[in-house]
Order: C-alpha cells, then sequence, then structure tokens
C-alpha cells in the first residue's frame, strides 16, 4: 500500500501518464475467460453429429463396392457444410461479443484531478476510486473517506444483509471493514477509496481462476428446437428404414438404396437448427444493439414478443432528463425564469442551492446541474470553500430527500432539499418576509402543498428546500432532519422526448399496455400521462399501495395507469401484482432499489447513461440512450426475429418433409428413387443453408406491430404454422413427383432424375418469395428489402446450374442437360408450391 501511494496526492488522484504505464505493468482488470475454442476444434465440432458420422461411414463402406468418386464428393460435400456452420458459427460469436463490449461496466476514478468515467476494465492500482449508491465495485481498494457507506458483499459471503464501511485510520493496516471488494455492490452513501488489486489480483478473480468453465445454457427456444428435431429425427429414421426396405423388396440394389436413405435422413433431419437459431438471434442481438438496445440474455429476445406491460419511469425515458429551473417559490417572492438572477432570489435560497448539490456545472445529476448552472462560478466555489461539508445524509429513493451539513465560524448549517411532503416533514419553521422566521403551522403546510400541486399540474418538477443552524456537529440522520426551516419551492421543468408520443401510440397499437412509474409528484406524473395519450386509468401513489393486500393491489392493477410518488420496493409489487394477472411485464429501472423488480421481470431493462452497474447487473437489456421508444423499437425487433425464426423454421420443414415424401410416395408407386444420395447432400446444401438463412435476416413487416403480443406459452410452431408446413410439403413434393412422372419413360432414368432435381431446387428458392411473410401476398411485399436473399438465391442457383451443366461435375451426380421440353416442365412445376402459397394467404386471411 505503502508503494501505492508513493507520490500519490489523494485530491488529485493519478495522472493519465502514471495511469497508461499501470496499465502496462499491471494489465488490464478483467477475469480470466475460459479459453475459446480454436477454429480446427469448431471444425472438428461440426463432425460430432452422429447422422454426419453414418453418413461418411456409409462412404467408405460404398467406396468398398468401388464408388470412389461417389465416396469423394460426399465427404467434399459434407466437409463443405462443415465449413459454412464454422463461418456461421464465428459470424454468431463475433455479432454476440461486439453487443458485449456495449455493454461493459464503467468505473469513476479521480484521474488529473477530475472526476472521470472510464471503462473498468482500465482501471489500475493506485487509482482513486469515487463510489455512491448503485455502483458495482469492480476491484480491491482501501476506503480513504466514507459518508454513510454500506456494501452488499453476498456475492462473496453469501450473506445478504449489507455492510457498513469505514475509512483507515492513520497508520492502520487495512481490515475487512476499510476495504471494498470487486463484484460487490454499493447500497448506501459514497466513498473513495484507493485501488490496491484489479483483476486476477482481487479477492474475486482469485476465487474465478480456480473455477472451471460453466457450460452455457441453452436459451427455451433451442430447448424447444431441440426436442422438435429429435422428435423428427426420429421418425425420418423410421421413414426411411421403411424406404430401404422398401427399395430392396422391389429389387433396387441394397448398396444404391443404403446410401439413398442414409442420405435421404442426414438430408432431412433437421440437426442443425438449434444452432441456426442461435446464428440468427445472435445477429438479431447486433441489429438491436445498433439501434441503442443491449440485449444481455439471449432468451430476452424470444420474451419481447410476449410483453402485454411496459412499465417505465418518467424522467430520462419520456422526458429528456434535461431540467430547466424555470420558477423559484417563497413567501417573499414569485420568481419566473426570466427573472432569475442573484439580486432577486434570496441569499438563502442561492446558498441552499450551492452545498446541498453534489454536482458541477458540467458533471452530476441533471437536476442538480439546473440548480446551479445559472449561478456564477466564483459565487458557487466561495460558497463551498467557505462551508466545508463535514456530513451528509445522502439521497435514497425511499426517502425522497439529502442533507447536507456545513462547518461555518464556530456553528454548523444544516441544508435539505427534496420532495416537499417529505420537507415539510422535517420542517418546524419558515422564512418568511423580511428574513422573519416565524414557526409552520399545519395550515400553512396544506397552503404550501396545494401550491406545489397546482405547479405540478403544469408538468413541473417541485423541489422543496430548507435549512437549519446547530451549535454543534450533528452526529446522527435524525439529528440532520428535524427542526429545519422551510426557504421556498423550486420548479424544474423537463421536456418530453419528441419521439415519445409516437411509441406511445404504436404500444397501444401492440396491443402493450404502458405505465407509468414515477417518484414525482401525482399531478405532475398525471399531466404528463395525458399529455402524451396514456390510456385512462387511476393514479396510485405509495400511501396508496400500502392500503392494499397483494391480492388487492392484482385485483385492481389493470385499472392504473400511473404510479407516482413510488419507492422502489414499490415496483416489485407491481410486477408481481401485474404477472399474477397473467401479464408478461416489461420494467424499467436505473437504481440500486430498482434490482429486485428487474429481476422478477420478464424482461428488465435498466438504463445505460444514468442506470447504476447494479441495475445493469439485474438487467436483460440495457437502453443506451435511456429512451421510451427504443424500447418499442426493441420490442418491435423482439417480434421480428421471433417471426423469422418461425419462417426460417417452417420453410426448412417443409422442405425437409417434402424430400421424404418424394422418396416415400415414389417407392410405393413403384417408380425408382427419383433423387440420388449425391442430389440429395447437394441440395441440403443449396437451399437449407443461404436461402433458408436469410429468412432469419429479413426486415420486420409493418403489420407485426398491429398485432396482439404472442402468447407466452405460445410453441414455435402453432397448428397454424403447422398447417403451412404440411400445405407446403404436399405441395413440394407433388411438383417434383410429377415432374419426374412426365419426363421418366423406362429408359432415361438420369434425364427424369435431373428433371425432378432441378424442379424441387427452384422450386424451393421461387417459394422464398412466399414464405417472406405467413399473411402478406408476395406482390405487397418490397422485393429489395432483403439483399441478402438476392445473394443467396443466386449462389443457390449457381451451385444448381454447376451440378448440371459443368461436365466433370454433372457426370458425378448423374445429371443430364435439360431438353427444351424438360425446361419447360421444371420452369411450370416449380411454380406449384408457390402459387399453393400465395391461395393459401387469401384462404388463411380472415
Amino acid at each position: 500500500m505503502e508503494e501505492l501511494l508513493k507520490d500519490l496526492d489523494l485530491s488529485v488522484g493519478l495522472s493519465s501518464e502514471e495511469a497508461n504505464k499501470r496499465l502496462k505493468i499491471y494489465g488490464y482488470n478483467e477475469l480470466p475467460e475460459p479459453p475459446k475454442p480454436t477454429l480446427l476444434a469448431q471444425f472438428l465440432d461440426q463432425f460430432k453429429s452422429m447422422l454426419v458420422l453414418i453418413l461418411i461411414v456409409a462412404a467408405i463402406i460404398s467406396a468398398f463396392f468401388g464408388e470412389l468418386i461417389d465416396t469423394l464428393v460426399i465427404i467434399g460435400i459434407t466437409i463443405l457444410n462443415a465449413t459454412l456452420g464454422v463461418v456461421q458459427q464465428r459470424r454468431a460469436e463475433s455479432a454476440l461479443e461486439a453487443v458485449k463490449k456495449l455493454a461493459n461496466p464503467t468505473s469513476k476514478v479521480l484521474r488529473d484531478g477530475k472526476v472521470q468515467t472510464i471503462p473498468s476494465r482500465e482501471v489500475v492500482p493506485g487509482d482513486i476510486l469515487i463510489l455512491e449508491a448503485g455502483d458495482k465495485v469492480s476491484c480491491d481498494g482501501v476506503l480513504v473517506e466514507v459518508y454513510s457507506f454500506m456494501v452488499d458483499e453476498s456475492t462473496l459471503t453469501g450473506e445478504s444483509i449489507s455492510v457498513a464501511k469505514t475509512s483507515i485510520a492513520s497508520g492502520e493496516s487495512p481490515s475487512e471493514e476499510s476495504m471494498v471488494f470487486m463484484g460487490t455492490a454499493v447500497t448506501k452513501g459514497r466513498a473513495k477509496a484507493l485501488v490496491t488489486s484489479t483483476g486476477v489480483n482481487t479477492k474475486l478473480g482469485q476465487i474465478a481462476s480456480k473455477i472451471k468453465e460453466v457450460k452455457k445454457d441453452k436459451t427455451p427456444l433451442e430447448v424447444q428446437l431441440d426436442v422438435l428435431g429429435k422428435i423428427l429425427g426420429l421418425t425420418f429414421v423410421v421413414v426411411c428404414a421403411v424406404i430401404l426396405i422398401m427399395g430392396i423388396i422391389r429389387g433396387i440394389p441394397f448398396q444404391e438404396m443404403f446410401l439413398t436413405s442414409i442420405s435421404l435422413a442426414v438430408a432431412a433431419i433437421p440437426e442443425g437448427l438449434p444452432a441456426v437459431v442461435t446464428i440468427v438471434l445472435a445477429l438479431g442481438v447486433a441489429e438491436m444493439a445498433r439501434r441503442k438496445a443491449v440485449v444481455r440474455n439471449l432468451p430476452a429476445v424470444e420474451t419481447l414478443g410476449s410483453v402485454t406491460v411496459i412499465c417505465t419511469d418518467k424522467t430520462g425515458t419520456l422526458t429528456q432528463n434535461r431540467m430547466t429551473l424555470v420558477e423559484i417559490y417563497t413567501d417573499a417572492v414569485h420568481l419566473s425564469e426570466e427573472n432569475l438572477d442573484t439580486s432577486s432570489v434570496p441569499y438563502e435560497i442561492q446558498r441552499a442551492m450551492v452545498l446541498c448539490n453534489d454536482a458541477t456545472r458540467d458533471s452530476g445529476d441533471p437536476t442538480e446541474i439546473a440548480l446551479i448552472s445559472w449561478l456564477p462560478d466564483k459565487m458557487i466555489n466561495d460558497l463551498r470553500s467557505a462551508y466545508p461539508r463535514v456530513y451528509e445524509v445522502p439521497f435514497t429513493s425511499e426517502r425522497k430527500r439529502m442533507s447536507t451539513v456545513h462547518k461555518f465560524n464556530n456553528e454548523y448549517l444544516i441544508v435539505s432539499k427534496g420532495a416537499v411532503e417529505m420537507i415539510l416533514d422535517i420542517c418546524n419553521y419558515e422564512l418568511v418576509k423580511e428574513n422573519r422566521i416565524v414557526p409552520l403551522m399545519d395550515t400553512r403546510k396544506s397552503a404550501i402543498l396545494s401550491v406545489a400541486e397546482g405547479l405540478a399540474s403544469q408538468g413541473l418538477r417541485i423541489l422543496a428546500i430548507a435549512e437549519g443552524k446547530s451549535k454543534k456537529v450533528p452526529r446522527t440522520d435524525e439529528e440532520v432532519e428535524s427542526g429545519l426551516t422551510f426557504l421556498g419551492l423550486l420548479c424544474l421543468k423537463d421536456p418530453l422526448r419528441p419521439e415519445v408520443k409516437e411509441a406511445v401510440e404504436n404500444c397501444r397499437k401492440a396491443g402493450i399496455r404502458p405505465v407509468m412509474i414515477t417518484g414525482d409528484h401525482q399531478v405532475t406524473a398525471y399531466s404528463i400521462a395525458k399529455e402524451l395519450d396514456f390510456p385512462e386509468g387511476r393514479v396510485l401513489t405509495s400511501n396508496d399501495l400500502a392500503k392494499f393486500s397483494d391480492e388487492e393491489l392484482a385485483e385492481h392493477i389493470e385499472e392504473v395507469s400511473v404510479f407516482a410518488r413510488i419507492n422502489p420496493l414499490d415496483k416489485l409489487r407491481i410486477v408481481e401484482a401485474f404477472q399474477k394477472k397473467q401479464e408478461v411485464v416489461a420494467m424499467t429501472g436505473d437504481g440500486v432499489n430498482d434490482a429486485p423488480a428487474l429481476k422478477k421481470s420478464d424482461i428488465g431493462v435498466a438504463m445505460g447513461q444514468t442506470g447504476t452497474e447494479v441495475a445493469k447487473e439485474a438487467s436483460d437489456m440495457v437502453l443506451l440512450d435511456d429512451n421510451f421508444a427504443t424500447l418499442v423499437s426493441a420490442v418491435f425487433q423482439g417480434r421480428t426475429i421471433y417471426e423469422n425464426i418461425r419462417k426460417f423454421v417452417v420453410y426448412l420443414l417443409s422442405c425437409n418433409i417434402g424430400e421424404v415424401l418424394i422418396m416415400f410416395t415414389a417407392i410405393i408407386l413403384g417408380y425408382p428413387a427419383p433423387l440420388l444420395p449425391l442430389q440429395l447432400l447437394w441440395l441440403n446444401l443449396v437451399t437449407d443453408s443461404f436461402p433458408a438463412l436469410a429468412l432469419g435476416m429479413e426486415p420486420g413487416e409493418e403489420e407485426i406491430m398491429f398485432r396482439p403480443p404472442r402468447g407466452k406459452k405460445e410453441p414455435l410452431l402453432t397448428s397454424y404454422h403447422m398447417g403451412i408446413i404440411i400445405t407446403q410439403s404436399i405441395a413440394i413434393a407433388f411438383a417434383t413427383l410429377l415432374s419426374f412422372i412426365l419426363v421418366y419413360n423406362g429408359s432415361n432414368l438420369n434425364e427424369a432424375r435431373t428433371v425432378a432435381y432441378m424442379t424441387l431446387v427452384i422450386s424451393e428458392l421461387i417459394r422464398v418469395f412466399s414464405a417472406r411473410s405467413f399473411e402478406t401476398p408476395v406482390y405487397r411485399i418490397n422485393l429489395f428489402t432483403n439483399k441478402f436473399l438476392f445473394y443467396s438465391i443466386l449462389g443457390a442457383l449457381g451451385l444448381l446450374f454447376v451440378s448440371v451443366y459443368l461436365s466433370p461435375l454433372a457426370k458425378i451426380f448423374n445429371n443430364v442437360i435439360p431438353t427444351i421440353r424438360d425446361l419447360d416442365i421444371i420452369i411450370l412445376c416449380a411454380f406449384i408450391p408457390f402459387i399453393i402459397s400465395e391461395i393459401a394467404k387469401f384462404i388463411r386471411r380472415p
């Protein structure tokens, strides 16, 4: 510790140059991450599927029968598929890594004599760490200054009760009581700490380095698709086995039927569904991050589409959090914004606004900045020098006030500011005209509350200020906050965000109920809710909630549109009440005490700019711009991602089931197999990769926000979607078999197979345009909004034509160049699934 303190001024902190030197010595303040799999490991991982291994074994067995070229091509296609799998996996990882960087925590440190906010990974030993309620401690350190400081150390000790901390005394060795540790959370007060250890050298780092890698849990959607894949896989294996037996009975050589059955199983069984869904989710999450909504947990994307209630804060989320002092009301004067100057505002009020304030003109809480921004810098500095702070009672959302104690000559000045009723509770006197101090009667308190309510009805935020004097320094919070003199009311205006009104309207169109939860006065809250066209409903305060049992609150919760003067812990009751009514709740929050409600809600949403690290840690999503409109946009994106996954899965399963139906029906009808093993595998590569994945990248349909939210327990594939799959599978099988039968005459098997193969591939590429929407006809869809789809179709057509028209490959695939008549049949039959899909849309439309 002595080494760290060497040449260090605790009032200035490290210089930027010294901090950079120490960063090179000690490294980044990060815990060790498990090693990432190498490129080779990821490639080999693609071959862990039992089906792929069986296919390779089958190909090797066929080599013993002299089919060496077929064997090499099958292995080549398998390697190409594995390569594509690695590319997609790496792309998904890159997208998630980029999102993770956006959500990196920050810390406040004292450097170059200024408080700076830096990424927590850049904190170094010797830094002076500034801590306040709601901060996540990013390193280990010794406390050199504390004010009513308490820390939740449950991450290290398992004890949920916050621990009181003290600063280290001169010459004393650091102890548990005078230290803070990485991973813990500040629950009360503020402090300065000298950083002693970072990264792996912290107490938490030592524990983390001993813990083995924890396997990542699958999302509910991945689990659902895993189960679906296994059910379909088992079904297809049975069908393929039946096809094998029937083919042998019909006299088709065992080797041909064995390889055909295995190839069909590999092509038809959707064993890669969960992996592709992860890719689509990852790319969707990256797009959401680009739009200022950072998703911390992948399952949150699935839940977003089910949200029925959004509980939102007011300040900074519905408003711009750009406070302006617009009125001052005292018994002596009533000043509007244009009349605010140092000569017209009573000195006691100016002094109170400066002293009971932690902000500077350039940084701090927007409300506190507004209180001093109109005053000269010299006056601010002179007052703070003349009245040094010796004690404070920090602001909390429960108390809704802040008090500070300042030494002046041989006396102590107490200043308090906060919600009007909270300040009046601790006042016994009032400053009136001619600077007289008179007793504050109950009738006068009622009159002040009435004035505050009138001002609040204009959408203003109202603060009260008070002061007191003492001959001795107060030792307890109760001594500080009692017997004060009421000075006046401060009125602040926070303009609404211009885009919020439209976002609220979009919410309501989408079947989502917006609910405002604020600590502001109920009249202010109601005024703003009315201006934003929130649903009409009751306004409840924290006092009202206290009168309700949990059951009574749940019974009345859906009648409420605004919760005002709410404590953070009330938010938990509000979430639970909505959830008892089977609502899916998104809850915003920024404070340390919001964490329980954020965790309990279905989607916890933390504020990126004003949110504490504790709130961010408890959330599922972080809004980088603290904007309600961004949250509504995230719901749109969440619905879009989920709908795209549905489109992708429906499209893929239609094709896979169609392939099985083609082979099964042909054998039953006494025809030879319409498709060869190599054609099936190439088909799997052509249609199951790029075009299907392109559906997962569809831009959202406008109509998606005019539909009610998805049911919380609604499966990915409902009976509606299963109907589409069955219809399309039959259409695909019919079109392909029809083309095969129209060409086959008993002696031109390769020609008929080529026609069937081309019909199936081209029908899938045409059908993908219809698959872009389950309801909207293709002529109403902008063809050029998904560029990746066009590129994937061009790539797939290229792969198809290469396998037919490039002589060496055509020979391997047993393809022949189709005649003009063949091409006519291919084109006509290829449009059948597309036409049936479009007709079905009109039939399904209500």
